[in-house]
Formats: C-alpha cells, structure tokens, sequence
C-alpha cells in the first residue's frame, strides 16, 4: 500500500483533528495549570507543604482514574453513535455516566472527610507532612462531587467533536483558582494565610465554578445533544447492558492504573523526603508535557469511533495510522520542550538541594520518555478505546504496572538501594512495553468492534473481531 494511501492526510481530515486536538490539548494545559500554580505557590513555603498537597492529592488522582474511566468508556459508545447519528441513544448514555461519576464521588468524599490521616499515613511517617496533608484532604474533598459532575459532562461532549466548551470553562475556573489560592494561601486582602489550607480552598471554589458554568451552558446554549439533569434520573434501558460491557474494563484500566501510579508514589515516599518533592515536581512537569499527547489521544478516540459507527473498516484503520503520526510529532515536541525548561523550572521553587538535584535527574528521564509515551497513550487511550478493544487495552495498559513496573522498581528502591534516577526510570519501564504489545496490536487490525446496540442479535464481523 503506497504512503498517501494508508494515511489520511487530506486538508479535512487535518483540519478537523487539529480543531480536536487543540481545544483538548489548551484545557489540559489549564487543567495542569491549576497543578502548576499549587506546586509553584506552595512551593514558597518549603517542602512539607509541597509533600503535604501531592500525598493529600493521591486521592483525588484515583477519583479522576474514575472519572476518566467513565467518561472515556462512555465516550467509546458517544462516539460511535455520533457515526450513527442516534442522539437519543447519547443522551441515555450521558445519564447514566453523570449518575454513576455523582455516587463515586461521594462515597469518595465520606471515606475522605471522616479518615484523612490514616490515608496520609498510608504514604508518609513524617507527622508535618501528614498534618499538613489531612487539612489539605478534608477541605479539598468537597469539591470531588463538583468535580466528577462537571467533567462528566464535558468528556461526554467531545466525542460529539463539541471541545471548546471545556476549554472555557476550565480557562475561568484556572482564574479562580489562582485568585482564591493568592488570597488564602498567603494571607492577601485581609484574609487568614492558611498555606496548604488555602490551596485546597482555592482548588474547591474552581471546582464549584465549573459545574455552576456546565449548567449555564447546558440549559441555555447547548442544542448538539439536547442533555439535561433530567436525562441523570431517566432509566439506561438497552443501554445499560453495553455501557457497563465497555466502561466496565475502561475504569477497571484506569483505576488499576491509578492505584498502581500511586503505589508508585507510596514506594518514592517512602524511601526520602527529597524524593518526595522532587517526585511531585516531576510529576506537574510530566502533566505540562502531556498535554499535547492527551490532546491526540482524545481527538483519536473520538475520530476512531466516529469512523466505526459510520462501518467504513478500512477508513478507522487509516484514521489509526495517521494519529500515530501525529502522536510521534506531538511527542517529540514534547520532549524538547523538557529538556529546554527543565532549568527554568526548577529556578522557581524553594527546595532543598538534594530535592532540586533529584528533581532535575527525574526530568531528564520524562524528556527522553516522551516519544515512546506518546505512542502508548495514543494507542491505548485513542485507538484501542475508540475502535471498542477496550479489554485489551486493559490487559496491556495494567499487567505491566503490576508484573514489571513496581516489582522492579520497589526492588531496586527497598531491597537493592539503586539511586532515585534509577528507580524512578524502572517505575516507568511499561512504556516500552506498552508501546510494543499496542502497535503489534494495531497493525494486525483485530481491534475494531462496534460496540453500539443493534435491532437485531446479529452479531457483525466487526465485532466479533473477524477482521483481516
């Protein structure tokens, strides 16, 4: 097959990933953002206080590994029906996704506000820290529920190519955030200087303002999907049955993954204050550089299940190939972005040496990472999910955590004492794994399964994966 036949390099096809891809990649930007300027202000005041916000965050990364789950295997079912056509279907969906995100939030803010240091606990014996982390928990918990609502929401319009909205409303929310966190952070405009407190009161009133927006734009400009909160109370009827089928394995990716980042996180915390730090300035630097990369898996996702909703085999194979394109390009920009401000950086928090110098070792690392990262994102989160090989990209994207990622890097931390870089570096080895197994997967072309609810109990080729 000659190049220009197997990619979909015409000027719509580029323009219309482009516009996905952008909007997405400028909202994770602001998203990140909000990280960035909790890092950088708290970082001002040493640190625990730094320490304290990344351990007392821990939880709500596995609440958005939910969220993602949910919204992203909706998302698998939005998008093909979007290549149908079939609104009614999409609006059942998106109920049903809002509802399932609302009672995992909460249950999520109980556990939160009734046991904050015994979670810290979990990841630091430093009493300062785990302090400091248990007041940052219990605030910014009740913002999980403002949360998980809002973004629901807004993940379920991108599968019907509608990205702008989250753009603006995560764009004012990064505002509020940095305005409430100057003023309570540091004591400004006569109010109390809380530090960590005020960071979590800053995150808390972003998260309010994001769902208050949501609803503004849902009852009085949105007309693509005619979504309303009475759709989150109507019966899922047919949809039950495939929504649970392919979101199912997509949260159970996700919150697999999460835990397993975040035994990552136990296993950095737990071997020397200065790896915690440097750890989470790492971790908001790797967030910025990602942001391009979680751009073209979305628009993947999104422009992948389009393609099999609409039953063209042949074009959701050249829609894969060319987002893997644009996943290197993305990539590489990524890491030289890096490796050009990894000192700049660095310049701006307040850390210990032995923070700043592992912090700077932990950098490096991610810069030469992000071409492979890349790959493995696009093709795990984009195309496998959107084609609807959701388990596989399960299997793929958890089994390395858990059979080689942690064991080598808890033995190489614990048992073998290597250097922080060097842990760090095995931490992150399924990449390459990753990488491998998922193209492997996408070029022998058994991944494309329609995953919607047909009339009839004929089950297609598509789906069965009968595909050569």
């Amino acid at each position: 097959m000659k190049v220009k036949d197997r990619f979909l390099f015409n000027r719509q096809f580029v323009v219309g990933a482009i516009a996905i891809i952008l909007p997405i990649a400028l909202q994770n930007v602001i998203n990140y953002g909000v990280n960035l300027m909790d890092s950088v202000m708290l970082g001002q005041l040493g640190d625990v206080a730094i320490s304290a916000a990344n351990l007392g965050g821990q939880p709500f990364f596995l609440l958005t590994m939910f969220g993602f789950g949910i919204g992203s295997g909706a998302g698998v079912l939005i998008a093909q029906y979007w290549g149908k056509g079939d609104m009614e279907h999409i609006r059942r969906i998106m109920g049903f996704a809002v509802r399932l995100a609302f009672a995992v939030s909460a249950l999520f803010t109980v556990v939160c506000i009734a046991i904050p240091r015994q979670i810290m606990s979990l990841f630091t014996k430093n009493p300062d820290i785990i302090q400091s982390g248990a007041d940052y928990l219990r605030i910014i918990s009740i913002g999980y529920v403002f949360y998980s609502v809002s973004n629901c929401y807004m993940t379920s319009l991108r599968a019907v190519e509608k990205v702008s909205v989250s753009m603006a409303i995560y764009g004012i929310s990064f505002f509020v955030n940095v305005a409430v966190n100057y003023v309570f952070i540091f004591g400004k405009l006569g109010a109390p200087a809380l530090g960590v407190k005020g960071a979590a009161i800053g995150t808390v009133a972003a998260r309010v303002s994001e769902l208050f927006m949501s609803l503004i734009y849902m009852y009085l400009i949105d007309r693509r999907t005619g979504f309303r909160l009475k759709h989150v109370f109507s019966r899922g009827g047919d949809i039950v049955k495939p929504f649970m089928k392919n979101c199912l394995p997509v949260v159970g990716n996700e919150l697999m993954w999460g835990l397993g980042t975040v035994a990552i996180t136990f296993v950095i915390s737990n071997l020397s204050d200065d790896f915690i730090a440097a750890g989470s300035i790492a971790t908001v630097v790797n967030q910025i550089s990602l942001v391009g990369i979680m751009g073209v898996s979305n628009a993947a996702a999104v422009l992948t299940g389009k393609a099999v909703g609409e039953g063209d085999k042949e074009r959701v194979q050249k829609v894969a190939d060319t987002m893997l394109v644009f996943s290197l390009a993305v990539g590489a920009f990524g890491s030289a972005l890096l490796f050009a401000l990894r000192a700049p950086i660095l310049s701006i928090y307040d850390v210990s040496d032995g923070a700043r110098q592992i912090a700077s070792q932990l950098i490096m690392i991610l810069a030469a990472l992000q071409l492979v990262l890349a790959i493995d994102v696009t093709v795990i989160v984009g195309v496998l999910r959107g084609g609807g090989d959701t388990r596989f990209a399960f299997l793929i994207d958890v089994g390395t955590v858990y059979l080689l990622a942690l064991p080598l890097g808890a033995v190489a931390g614990f048992v073998l004492d290597f250097p922080a870089w060097a842990v760090y570096l095995l931490l992150r080895c399924d990449t390459f794994v990753k990488t491998v197994f998922g193209l492997v997967r996408v070029m022998r072309k058994k991944w494309q399964r329609d995953v919607t609810v047909r009339e009839n109990s004929e089950v297609s080729a598509v789906e069965t994966g009968e595909i050569r």
